[in-house]
C-alpha cells in the first residue's frame, strides 16, 4: 500500500513534464494511455472495473445475435479494449477530444469493424465556445475562445448508417450521460438500445440536470428495468424502474460523494424484460465465481 501510494504521488509529480504514452494490459488486450491515465490505478486496484460493460455485450449478442455498439465518449479505446475481451461486435466510437482521438486511431487500428467519429453529442448541430478540458485522463466541458461543432446523434448516423439500429449504446462523459440521452430521445424511442451510462449525482446536478428527475425521464421513453453497478464495477442489485422506492434510495445512496462514489447503470426497455433477466442472472453466477461463495 505504501508502495502503490508513493508511486501514485510520483506519477502524478513527473507527468506534469513529461506523459508519455505507455502500454497498458486490458485483459488479453494492450492498448496505449499517456503515463498520468488514471486507468492504470483504476484498473491495479480494481481488476473488475468496466469488464461489467463486455459481458453485457456478450449476453446481448447472445440473446440478440448480430448487434452493434455506439460508444459515447470513446476516451482513448479503453471501452473497445474490454468488449473485444468478450465480443467483436462492430463498434462506433465517438468522442471530441484531440488528444483522445490521435491514442484512439492507434489503438483500434489493431481491430477490424471499429470506426471512429470525431465530434460532441447534442441536442442540435451548431458551432459552440467550448473546450475540453484534459486531466488525469478524464475530460470535462469549460468556456473556451475556440469555436467547435456539435453534433447530434442522428447527424452523425448519416454518416454512419450501419449503426443506426445498435442494440447498445455506452456513454461516459463525466456528468454529462444524461443530458446527452435526452439529446437521443428519438433514436432511443425508435432503436430502444440497451444503455450503459455513468450516472454520478454529484456531476449531474452541476451540469443543470436532476438524477431523478431522469430516471423519469427513462420510464416516459419506454425504459422500465435497471442494473445498478458501482463504479469499479461491482454487481448492486437490478430492480424495475416503476419501483420508485428502490430506484430513489439508490440515487440517494450514490448523493453527496462529491465524485467519489457514483454508479454505472444499464437499462434495458419494456421489450427486452428477458435479457434483463438472463443479465441479472449470468451476473449474480460471475461474482458468485469470482467471490467463490
Amino acid at each position: 500500500m505504501v508502495i502503490r501510494s508513493f508511486k501514485r504521488r510520483f506519477v502524478k509529480a513527473i507527468s506534469r513534464f513529461y506523459d508519455p504514452p505507455v502500454v497498458l494490459t486490458i485483459g488479453s488486450e494492450k492498448i496505449k494511455v499517456r503515463l498520468s491515465h488514471q486507468l492504470r490505478e483504476i484498473l491495479a486496484v480494481f481488476p473488475q472495473y468496466n469488464h461489467n460493460l463486455g459481458r453485457i455485450v456478450k449476453y446481448t449478442e447472445h440473446i440478440k445475435g448480430n448487434i452493434s455498439m455506439i460508444d459515447i465518449g470513446a476516451n482513448v479505446g479503453d471501452t473497445v479494449a474490454f468488449v473485444r475481451n468478450y465480443s467483436n461486435i462492430p463498434i462506433l466510437c465517438i468522442d471530441g477530444e484531440v488528444e483522445y482521438i490521435s491514442l484512439l486511431r492507434q489503438n483500434v487500428a489493431q481491430y477490424e469493424n471499429v470506426h471512429i467519429c470525431q465530434a460532441l453529442v447534442g441536442k442540435e448541430n451548431k458551432d459552440e465556445q467550448i473546450k475540453l478540458k484534459v486531466e488525469k485522463g478524464t475530460a470535462h466541458i469549460e468556456e473556451s475562445n475556440t469555436t467547435v461543432k456539435v453534433r447530434t446523434l442522428e447527424n452523425i448516423l448519416e454518416e454512419f448508417p450501419k449503426f443506426s439500429n445498435s442494440k447498445i449504446l455506452k456513454s461516459d462523459t463525466d456528468g454529462f450521460d444524461t443530458w446527452i440521452l435526452r439529446s437521443c430521445t428519438d433514436y432511443l424511442k425508435t432503436s430502444k438500445p440497451i444503455l450503459f451510462f455513468e450516472f454520478d449525482p454529484h456531476f449531474i446536478k452541476k451540469n443543470g440536470d436532476d438524477p431523478w428527475d431522469f430516471t423519469k425521464y427513462l420510464k416516459a421513453t419506454g425504459y422500465s428495468y435497471l442494473i445498478f453497478y458501482t463504479n469499479i464495477g461491482d454487481y448492486m442489485l437490478g430492480c424495475d424502474i416503476r419501483d420508485e422506492e428502490v430506484v430513489n434510495q439508490l440515487i440517494h445512496y450514490f448523493s453527496g460523494r462529491n465524485i467519489e462514489m457514483f454508479a454505472d447503470i444499464c437499462a434495458f426497455h419494456a421489450e427486452d424484460q428477458n435479457l434483463f433477466e438472463y443479465t441479472m442472472d449470468q451476473e449474480i453466477k460471475h461474482f458468485q465465481q469470482v467471490r467463490d461463495y
